[in-house]
């Protein structure tokens, strides 16, 4: 690893001798400036001083002086880049590039959060009432996993507090197509409140809580997950609930599957036709 402070060093008292440059691995800028040096001091030995060989003299003094100060002037970054870019790679900059770019510190690219933390983040801000940072979480948690209904479901309470209804609807009927679990909430939850007051919202519900039909019941729409299928906002003033009672079981029970088809049915999102189909499939 060479070092700038010493290659100025050796530039500003030995640069005459081309010590610097064979000290940067320059041999052959180091053999030219020796060779040349002592061609000179012959040449006025032999000759005497006679012009131009004097300033040609001053100049094989002066320019190592000069790389010497310009050496101690630049960043260790940039001249590492240029003489040494192997030690600057191995502490942990990014390589010099052929474009001129100053180097920078090569750092670990930082992990993508899991939709677990993305919704729990959500949550956070909603608790809080920062409704847009919560926004920007759940939309987050939604790239992540599209079909995620409780992600749908929360950023469609933050929408409806914040007045923006078109987005609070597109966001419930997809919750809803996704199977949202305890459908019902939607009819009571304290952030819709204002949204079930307008006339688009009863249009939505008259509609089986479809506005768009942006995703078709006859699409393969996956349930929640065990472990996510209840991480649904509450009432933001209530306290959080513990990681235990956000966690239930799958039951494939028959008689469990046909009473979720029920209550899916009782609630308005399936209709008497598409409750018959299901239920006919279930039963063989």
């Amino acid at each position: 690893m060479l070092k700038k402070d010493l290659a100025g060093f050796f530039a500003f008292f030995l640069g005459v001798f081309g010590v610097h440059r064979f000290y940067l691995g320059q041999w052959w800028r180091g053999a030219a400036q020796f060779v040349g040096f002592w061609a000179i001091i012959a040449f006025l030995a032999e000759e005497g001083p006679e012009m131009p060989a004097p300033f040609i003299l001053v100049g094989f003094v002066l320019a190592p002086i000069i790389t010497a100060i310009v050496f101690w002037a630049t960043p260790y970054e940039r001249w590492a880049a240029k003489y040494d870019p192997e030690a600057l790679v191995a502490q942990g900059y990014a390589p010099p590039t052929t474009t001129g770019r100053y180097p920078t510190v090569a750092t670990a690219q930082a992990p993508k959060p899991s939709l677990k933390s993305l919704k729990a983040e959500g949550v956070k801000y909603y608790r809080s009432g920062d409704f847009d940072l919560a926004i920007e979480a759940f939309q987050e948690a939604i790239e992540l996993a599209p079909s995620d209904p409780a992600a749908h479901f929360n950023v469609a309470c933050c929408y409806a507090l914040l007045g923006q209804y078109p987005a609070a609807l597109r966001h419930l009927e997809l919750a809803v197509t996704y199977r949202l679990p305890k459908p019902e909430r939607i009819e009571s939850h304290p952030a819709l409140k204002e949204l079930r007051a307008s006339t688009a919202y009863r249009c939505f519900r008259s509609n089986n809580y479809r506005e768009l039909n942006l995703v078709s019941l006859t699409q393969s729409a996956q349930p929640a997950p065990a472990d996510e299928a209840e991480d649904v906002l509450e009432d933001f003033a209530a306290p959080p609930r513990s990681d235990a009672s956000n966690r239930r079981m799958l039951d494939d029970d028959l008689l469990v599957q046909i009473n979720r088809l029920r209550e899916l049915h009782d609630a308005g999102v399936l209709t008497q036709q598409e409750y018959r189909k299901q239920r006919e499939k279930l039963l063989g």
